[in-house]
């Protein structure tokens, strides 16, 4: 790899960690009812999905600053944030501030997030998008 595909991959790494982060530290703020009654939960996976687009724009933006390759970013960005929820809620569940069923449920609105966060990704992001591309 190339040192502008190392800058690529470690920025994006970091940045989707650093997102997920964000995301665990709201998530714990919120009541167990939002995950655990069912048109609450409703609002957290609709809440999941409209945050995809801003995440795209700003990982978009990440990449154009650092004139990354913004696919490239993404696609790294979005397996950083994937990686550290895994972990966290693996190795670390208190920082999400719910246990038993409501961590679980968190945890399905993140996998939704996620996909959300995907499909944006890819109808977002134009097949050349190149670091002069703004």
């Amino acid at each position: 790899m190339d040192e502008r595909g190392d800058a690529t991959t470690v920025t994006g790494l970091a940045v989707g960690a650093l997102v997920a982060l964000g995301f665990a530290v709201l998530i714990s703020v919120l009541p167990d009812a939002l995950f655990l009654e069912g048109r609450w939960r409703a609002v957290a996976y609709v809440a999941g999905a409209l945050a995809a687009p801003p995440t795209v724009w700003f990982l978009q933006w990440i990449a154009r600053v650092r004139q990354l390759d913004q696919r490239a970013t993404f696609i790294w960005a979005a397996a950083g944030a994937m990686l550290f929820d895994g972990l966290a809620i693996g190795f670390a569940p208190r920082l999400y501030g719910h246990s038993g069923q409501a961590l679980a449920w968190v945890a399905s609105a993140l996998i939704f997030a996620f996909a959300s966060l995907i499909i944006a990704g890819r109808l977002m992001l134009d097949r050349n998008s190149s670091p002069a591309r703004s």
